[in-house]
């Protein structure tokens, strides 16, 4: 049989040609990047992007778009074209436990993800397949770090325990510091000659690379310490803790040199911008602030998620836009430029069931990685010309289509089934959160479900809960009678 295959399924996000209609249009722009013949103007060589599937051919890189790339004006920034609403793949290793931690690989071929169980799990960065798994340490990841040469790769895990990859991922070096406690964070300076480190042990540590030591442990904070990030160009180290505080450090004299106290929970996680200008910061108090550290002062305070935020990450390509991840699963993506807002410019709800601890974009910036607590790795994209997945910014659209969509709350009697509605480490509230579209929350002293959502969403949902209870109802029911009818059998009726 020599007649070709039909079926052509092809699940990866191809990269290679909006890289060649990039590399194309750049022999014609200026050095400030700025076209004299703009693509999609007059003369141009390609076409503004339409709403039609036709010109998803079209779509050029992010890094091409800054340029004035396809659909923007002559050196336009399109932000818009950051926020990846579209779920190109999940994927979800055999036996897998919670992926702490993930980093892709110098230039963006391959995704490294750690886990619970201290195994490291690889996947091609194109379609998507598993290539490999590891085992890496005798505890938990808890963060993974690549030096900005890309040459070595720096890991730590929950007991204390430091290791040095090659790129090839192979062992070099193994450290224990922090008096065994979990190591939070770990960062690269500048030159790449020195890392910093953090831990439940109410410290931060710098290290020299070379010689394997420790220089110096700035103490300062009064509780654990989540997260730290050395400055991109400068030689100032940002740490946020448990005790609600960020302090900004000198490492070279191990001197406290600011405290911001703009939080009221845990601060989670901190994020310097490659400006070297705005530091941004996520806590447990649902907020994320932007400072400028060139006044010390709060630019603008962000809320929109429901729960802790549990990770932020930078665009590589377009300054003023991040993306946040709560313990909900809620996947946010922001825009705090000029023409940006103190609003969420995309929302993903339930993006995952649990919390997202970690995200990482692709180095080019057309993907995004997101590892969660329900085990699964997610691969986030553009969304394509001519399709609608990913444009409904609430997520809470009628179930009969009509126009009706404000927002009521209500609540339905549980009784002692409480523990029913919720599931196992909740995940039959988390399933039918994802399913109907709506916030749920069951208060557990009142025996109460609370939901949030349109008339019908509401109805929906009081229809299923119903069915699940009046089922369990009726099968406790049937094993009374199955009892009864066994004891009766003997001569012992009840």
């Amino acid at each position: 049989n020599t007649e070709p295959s039909t079926e052509l399924k092809r699940r990866c996000i191809d990269f290679h040609s909006p890289a060649v209609i990039d590399l194309s249009t750049r022999l014609y722009r200026k050095s400030n990047r700025r076209s004299h013949v703009r693509p999609g103007g007059s003369g141009g060589a390609y076409p503004y992007l339409q709403c039609h599937t036709a010109y998803l051919k079209w779509m050029g890189m992010p890094l091409g778009d800054v340029g004035g790339g396809m659909g923007g004006s002559c050196g336009e920034v399109v932000p818009s074209m950051a926020f990846l609403t579209y779920l190109a793949h999940v994927t979800r290793a055999k036996n897998s436990s919670p992926v702490m931690c993930l980093s892709w690989t110098p230039g963006g071929r391959r995704l490294l993800t750690g886990n619970q169980e201290g195994e490291f799990t690889l996947w091609d960065g194109t379609n998507f397949s598993f290539e490999l798994i590891m085992s890496a340490h005798d505890k938990s990841f808890r963060c993974m770090a690549w030096s900005h040469n890309q040459n070595y790769l720096l890991t730590s895990d929950s007991g204390g325990n430091i290791k040095y990859w090659s790129p090839s991922i192979a062992p070099v070096q193994s450290l224990d510091s922090h008096d065994g406690q979990a190591i939070q964070a770990l960062n690269f300076s500048p030159a790449d000659t020195k890392f910093v480190s953090c831990g439940d042990d109410a410290t931060v540590r710098v290290w020299d690379w070379g010689r394997h030591t420790e220089e110096l442990v700035l103490e300062g904070h009064g509780w654990d310490v989540k997260c730290v990030q050395w400055h991109p160009r400068s030689s100032v180290i940002c740490s946020g803790s448990k005790d609600n505080l960020v302090k900004l450090w000198d490492p070279r004299t191990g001197s406290c040199l600011s405290t911001l106290y703009g939080h009221k929970n845990t601060v989670t996680k901190v994020a310097w911008n490659d400006n070297g200008n705005w530091l941004l910061t996520a806590s447990r108090d649902q907020l994320i602030k932007l400072y400028d550290i060139r006044a010390m002062r709060e630019l603008c305070s962000l809320k929109g998620h429901h729960k802790e935020v549990t990770s932020i990450a930078w665009h590589p390509v377009y300054e003023t836009v991040f993306a946040s991840g709560g313990m909900d699963g809620t996947l946010i993506y922001w825009n705090i430029g000029p023409k940006g807002t103190e609003e969420p410019a995309s929302r993903i709800p339930f993006a995952h069931d649990m919390a997202i601890w970690d995200m990482k974009w692709h180095p080019v910036g057309h993907l995004l990685a997101t590892g969660s607590n329900d085990r699964q790795t997610k691969f986030w994209a553009r969304n394509r010309p001519g399709t609608k997945q990913g444009l409904d910014d609430d997520g809470l659209d009628c179930a009969d289509g009509s126009a009706d969509n404000e927002i009521l709350h209500a609540e339905m009697e549980l009784g002692n089934h409480v523990g029913i509605v919720i599931g196992r480490r909740g995940a039959t509230i988390i399933a039918m959160q994802r399913q109907t579209k709506t916030k749920m929350h069951v208060d557990q002293i009142r025996r109460v479900l609370q939901i949030e959502g349109t008339a019908m969403q509401i109805e929906v949902v009081k229809k299923r809960v119903g069915a699940l209870l009046e089922r369990v109802s009726s099968d406790n029911n049937e094993e009374r009678n199955g009892v009864g009818a066994g004891f009766g059998q003997y001569g012992y009726g009840l």
